[in-house]
């Protein structure tokens, strides 16, 4: 199924050239602060419900930690509704994410879905 993409990211700076299952999915996703936390919403990526991959590179300041670091996340899509038409992936700073399907655009999410 091709579903649009929103990123929320979590991370408290910026991350670049996303990819999720190997697909183009944004170029920039700005740092967090609560009611901001992602991006624009990409137009279509494969999906079907089992892992998704995520793939991310880390933003900063000049000098910053590990600038540039390409990041490899997996999140378990755990249903696919068939009215589905967005897939929105959170990425968090503990580098794992979670990935839903939905007829429509949720909430953000700040902490990772264990942590609940």
């Amino acid at each position: 199924m091709n579903l649009d993409v929103a990123i929320y990211n979590y991370w408290p700076r910026a991350i670049y050239d996303v990819a999720v299952n190997g697909q183009y999915a944004g170029g920039a996703f700005m740092a967090y602060h609560p009611g901001g936390a992602g991006g624009k919403i990409v137009c279509c990526v494969k999906v079907t419900s089992g892992p998704i991959s995520i793939e991310y590179s880390l933003g900063g300041a000049e000098g910053a930690p590990r600038l540039g670091e390409r990041i490899h996340a997996t999140a378990v899509l755990k249903e696919l509704p068939g009215d589905s038409k967005v897939l929105t992936v959170h990425v968090y700073p503990n580098e794992t994410a979670l990935a839903e399907a939905s007829k429509e655009y949720v909430d953000e999410r700040p902490e990772p879905e264990e942590k609940k």
